[in-house]
């Protein structure tokens, strides 16, 4: 399985490799930049290229967050140059981190990089399968691809609010108060390093926590006064030329692009398949004519999950959700049967375009 990120985005090849229940890795190109995916049974498990020593990913999240000093991170390139020993081991073997942060930084890097390649609209996709694949791929995570695309999604909304708010690193803050513990652990760390005037680029350095965090923190604190802006930069001014239309005041309501046929019509079979694999446990239990309607209540709520993860799904792979559940049969996120089987339906998307409600008619008898 190979091609161009302009035709198949990367949540469509993720969520293919999740469907399939596939092992192997699945390597992205972009130009010079190149990420690799490991994959068990569809559960994402790395993206650490261990061919590729002289960059490991890792080691540049560690220093871009604070968790390594410059003369750290010199030390472990040229030890890893030496022994050619993997990075995860020597950073607890030198005490730089134990397991339980070794395995948290892991999870934090690949929900951050699977982030940032999500927006990769040029480039190239190779999937190679295989248990060859991860064969002797030690310092695990394990990723489920439905929750990986819904943070992807709760991100690309969250972050035009955040960015409004904090536009840069040259934004200047400044602490008014001690942060309570109502605000979280996470927080309390964070803003434990603002104790001065500070650039939030130099914060973000220090935190030892991927830069959306930081900001959904500050922001936060920001609401809660504990935190206060000194000086906020201008944006820089765009051009006429370069200026860009406005976007759509509801973008519910914007339709982008389609799925492809082939792979919504493979997703639409694999949610068949669910489907009938779940009639077929329930049927011996719901043989008395009197368990018809409990029966027929349950396959219908079992449809309907799955139309709220299709509805998810849509959202993440367009931002935003369908103008109406049938649209999902049109753009192959689901099959004409699942929708007759869930029917009837009451639908609503939020106003703000963020969140919607897919449920039965009031009176259906509730499933067992």
């Amino acid at each position: 399985m190979q091609g161009s990120l302009g035709e198949f985005r990367l949540a469509e090849i993720l969520q293919l490799v999740a469907v399939q229940q596939k092992t192997g890795l699945l390597r992205l190109v972009r130009g010079k930049t190149i990420v690799t995916f490991y994959f068990d049974h569809g559960i994402l498990v790395s993206c650490r290229d261990r061919r590729h020593l002289a960059y490991d990913p890792l080691l540049e999240y560690l220093a871009r967050y604070g968790f390594l000093q410059p003369q750290m991170v010199e030390y472990l390139r040229n030890k890893i140059e030496e022994s050619k020993e993997d990075l995860a081991d020597l950073l607890i073997g030198e005490r730089f981190l134990n397991e339980e942060e070794l395995l948290i930084a892991l999870e934090d890097m690949t929900q951050e990089l699977a982030h940032k390649t999500f927006t990769w609209r040029e480039g190239t996709y190779q999937f190679i399968g295989g248990d060859e694949a991860i064969a002797g791929l030690r310092h695990q995570v394990s990723m489920k691809i439905d929750a990986l695309l819904m943070e992807g999604a709760r991100r690309a909304d969250e972050w035009p609010r955040l960015k409004e708010k904090l536009p840069g690193p040259d934004v200047v803050l400044d602490a008014v108060h001690a942060p309570t513990t109502g605000l979280g652990r996470n927080a309390v760390n964070v803003l434990g390093h603002l104790t001065e005037i500070m650039r939030l680029g130099d914060l973000v350095a220090r935190a030892r926590m991927p830069e959306f965090e930081v900001y959904e923190i500050l922001v936060q604190a920001m609401e809660a006064d504990v935190v206060q802006v000194l000086e906020r930069p201008e944006p820089p001014k765009v051009l006429e030329a370069e200026a860009r239309p406005p976007r759509p005041t509801k973008p519910h309501l914007e339709r982008t692009w389609t799925l492809s046929r082939p792979l919504g019509w493979l997703l639409a079979f694999a949610v068949s398949v669910l489907a009938a694999f779940g009639a077929w446990v329930v049927h011996p239990r719901l043989t008395d004519a009197r368990a018809v309607p409990a029966a027929q209540a349950l396959a219908a709520e079992q449809a309907r999950a799955q139309l709220r993860a299709a509805l998810e799904v849509h959202r993440c792979l367009r931002g935003c959700y369908p103008l109406a559940v049938a649209d999902l049969a049109y753009d192959g996120l689901a099959s004409p049967a699942l929708l007759q089987r869930a029917a009837p339906l009451r639908y609503a998307v939020a106003a703000d375009g963020r969140s919607c409600t897919l449920a039965g008619p009031p009176d259906e008898p509730a499933a067992p």
